[in-house]
């Protein structure tokens, strides 16, 4: 099954969070800012719910989540023990309050970025729930119209994300058509699999499930694809250079094991 959630958001008035981000300096073998952290929480036997951490040349940066509930004095404690053991490797400490009773994640950044060879993206997530009250919305709005508009919506992002694939030099444009699928999946739109692509981009062929298309259209049994069709289009078109049309040719509505897209 797909992720329930985006890492570091957590929300539940009958318990009190808190997190703590900490940039710290890096000495392998020696230090391990993320290792010792992990050894702190241990030896205070503090419950966390998430830890997050990315380096920047000698900087390591972490964001943990932690469950104090009932026990806040060890809020204090711990950011007494990190000074003591990091020293003069630390950078930066924070605790980090959302403002919010009950709600943290992390309020120094957005909670997800994407980095796609070298530019950092915020993502702006929306639930399926989200998107199927769009969706629901314009076909309401819209009836037939709306599939078509899907698709234009769809195609238009397809394109954008093949232009910054194709800013990633050295690859072959099959591999990046298997970038921009992972990256897909990556942001919970479904699973996804590149089941035939020749290096012309003559026939693509793409295998989706769970995808989030489908899951908030279940109920519509006559509905196909019409987003994901339009991006797949826009993503194979731009970045192998041609004018591409695309049919969804199997469906799990209709009993299929998967979703098949064939771009030609």
């Amino acid at each position: 099954m797909m992720p329930v959630h985006i890492n570091d958001i957590y929300y539940d008035p009958e318990r009190q969070f808190c997190g703590l981000y900490i940039a710290s300096k890096i000495s392998m073998p020696d230090f391990d800012p993320t290792l010792e952290l992990l050894r702190i929480l241990n030896e205070n036997k503090i419950c966390f719910l998430s830890i997050s951490s990315h380096r920047s040349e000698d900087i390591v940066h972490n964001f943990i989540t932690l469950n104090l509930t009932d026990v806040p004095e060890l809020k204090e404690e711990m950011v007494k023990n990190i000074k003591e053991k990091f020293g003069s490797r630390l950078v930066y400490l924070e605790c980090v309050d959302s403002g919010v009773p009950g709600l943290i994640y992390n309020v120094n950044g957005y909670p997800v970025i994407l980095n796609v060879s070298g530019r950092p993206m915020q993502v702006a997530a929306m639930t399926t729930s989200g998107w199927k009250s769009l969706v629901m919305g314009m076909i309401r709005r819209y009836r037939g119209d709306a599939t078509l508009m899907l698709w234009n919506m769809g195609n238009d992002f397809g394109e954008a994300h093949g232009k910054t694939l194709l800013e990633m030099a050295g690859l072959s444009d099959r591999h990046r058509i298997r970038i921009g699928l992972a990256v897909l999946q990556a942001l919970g739109w479904g699973k996804f699999e590149l089941a035939e692509c020749d290096e012309f981009g003559k026939v693509v062929v793409i295998r989706a499930t769970e995808n989030f298309e489908e899951l908030i259209t279940w109920e519509l049994l006559d509905y196909e694809n019409r987003f994901l069709l339009g991006f797949f289009v826009g993503l194979v078109s731009k970045v192998f250079d041609k004018a591409c049309r695309g049919t969804e040719v199997k469906c799990v509505k209709l009993g299929d094991p998967y979703c098949e897209f064939v771009i030609r």
